[in-house]
């Protein structure tokens, strides 16, 4: 992958004959010209679709109950409404670089947005349960490509020593949507049906496919070259037998033999994938970019950062709404705190990471994080919903402190050619680690209330509950204990310096 920024990144300041214009360097054969304007307006209507997918992947959350009443299917069967979004997501994610360097940018975007709005159609209309599963797997497919896609785009507008700004509201939207989805669907589900929520997706994404035909500028010029076949059917299985097995452990909260197999099978061709990836002159997901022990622990720190946010957006809608009986607007409200945290701390972190660089910051984030995280440990069905929405907003401050944060400074401590693929390394290592953590999240909550069964399933569900917030307090520890070992301001610098080159 060639930036255009290539020359920026070398002289390390914008141009001083028009500073209302980004002009385009010719590097590799990328061309690209853009004012502030275009590329204000550009960017707003890439992260009003990267906004919409986001926050489906938690706008069921609080439906959840509803949806179970409606077809009548159990709580492991709805899950899976969340789960299979997050799987399918992760199992597009890889592909992103190649799509990314394949196909211009306007149609890929446009196509994108149509496709999500098939999907959403299609859970408007659905007559049953499988049909409305097939219609957020349609979701996904279109989600788990705008994810990255929109990253590449905003990286390759920015120079390094800008890009923690621009991060930084690109992650308020990564984050901001999850977080909101739950108050938006609860607020939503109190005067109308589950139906209602595809509506509202379906018409965000059918004006943002629109906006994007005047508004967004095909900035590179994309090589059509084939895909590795069997590269991309070694993604496929690979990814996808191991998030299917994370995710039913985490639904049915049983480990069984055929679990545990698919799983292996799923290790071993991701293994094969790896191999045959290092033997390509031309890879689908260049893994060279895990070379780099930098930005190892840059996307470790990001992916535990995502672990902590959509796992409690998980079990915390769940642990109000049965172990305490709130309804889903209560539930909403009781998040929306956090959710408006994030869209003050998302801009404010990425400006503080361009001054005092990724150790500050990730140390001050998972610390907020573990302060947030610990005291939910005594949460019982007493627990003040106030406190309740207090610890959630202090969890997400040190979310927005880390999350995007981290993943720039991995992206800015890996080759400037190798950006595509190292967003692309990194997105899907942390939707993974996503749909490992919201797996072992169900998992053990499932085995604690199931191991306390005797007291009472009001009781159990209570301990079950108990045992997940230890498990984020878990995460938090071992996020601020890494947080050490990132290198100082100064460091960082000079790393990112001698990768431009």
């Amino acid at each position: 992958m060639v930036s255009r920024q290539s020359e920026k990144q070398k002289t390390g300041r914008q141009s001083a004959s028009d500073p209302q214009t980004e002009s385009g360097q010719e590097n590799g054969g990328f061309t690209t010209s853009i004012t502030s304007k275009q590329r204000g307006l550009m960017m707003a209507v890439l992260l009003l679709g990267s906004f919409t997918a986001l926050m489906a992947e938690t706008f069921l959350n609080n439906a959840l109950p509803t949806i179970m009443n409606a077809f009548s299917v159990s709580q492991a069967t709805a899950q899976w409404l969340t789960t299979a979004y997050l799987l399918v997501v992760g199992l597009m994610i890889p592909m992103s670089a190649w799509v990314f360097e394949s196909f211009n940018l306007r149609t890929t975007f446009v196509t994108l947005m149509a496709v999500f709005f098939v999907g959403s159609i299609v859970c408007i209309f659905a007559p049953n349960f499988w049909v409305l599963l097939a219609g957020r797997i349609i979701e996904a497919i279109a989600a788990g490509g705008l994810m990255p896609f929109i990253q590449n785009v905003i990286l390759m507008m920015f120079p390094p020593e800008k890009r923690g700004m621009a991060m930084g509201i690109t992650g308020l939207v990564i984050g901001f949507g999850p977080a909101v989805g739950p108050t938006i669907s609860g607020l939503i589900l109190k005067v109308s049906s589950w139906k209602m929520l595809f509506i509202i997706l379906a018409i965000a994404s059918a004006i943002t496919a629109i906006l994007a035909v005047p508004l967004v500028r095909n900035l590179t010029s994309p090589h059509h070259s084939t895909t590795d076949v069997i590269s991309f059917a070694e993604s496929i299985f690979g990814f996808g037998l191991i998030l299917y097995a994370l995710s039913e452990v985490g639904n049915t909260g049983r480990i069984t033999v055929m679990l545990a197999v698919l799983f292996i099978v799923g290790v071993v061709i991701m293994a094969l994938f790896c191999v045959r990836q290092l033997k390509l002159t031309k890879p689908l997901l260049d893994i060279h970019v895990f070379g780099n022990a930098r930005f190892n622990l840059c996307t470790l720190l990001s992916t535990i950062s995502n672990i902590a946010m959509v796992g409690i957006e998980l079990v915390l809608p769940l642990y109000l709404q049965t172990t305490r009986g709130e309804s889903a607007l209560t539930s909403g409200l009781v998040m929306m705190p956090g959710a408006l945290v994030m869209v003050i701390c998302n801009p404010i972190s990425g400006t503080l990471y361009d001054k005092l660089g990724i150790k500050k910051l990730s140390l001050f984030g998972f610390l907020m994080l573990l302060i947030g995280s610990v005291p939910m440990l005594w949460f019982s069905a007493k627990t003040s919903l106030y406190l309740i929405g207090l610890c959630y907003a202090l969890r997400m401050v040190g979310i927005s402190f880390t999350m995007m944060t981290t993943f720039t400074a991995g992206i800015n401590l890996s080759s400037a050619r190798l950006t595509a693929h190292a967003n692309a390394a990194s997105s899907t290592v942390r939707q993974v680690g996503g749909s490992l953590g919201t797996a072992l999240a169900m998992l053990v909550i499932s085995l604690a209330a199931t191991s306390q069964a005797s007291a009472g399933k009001a009781a159990a569900q209570a301990i079950g509950y108990n045992w997940g917030f230890i498990l984020m307090v878990i995460f938090a520890v071992i996020g601020l204990v890494a947080s050490f070992f990132l290198p100082n301001a100064t460091t960082e610098r000079e790393a990112i310096a001698a990768e431009s080159k």
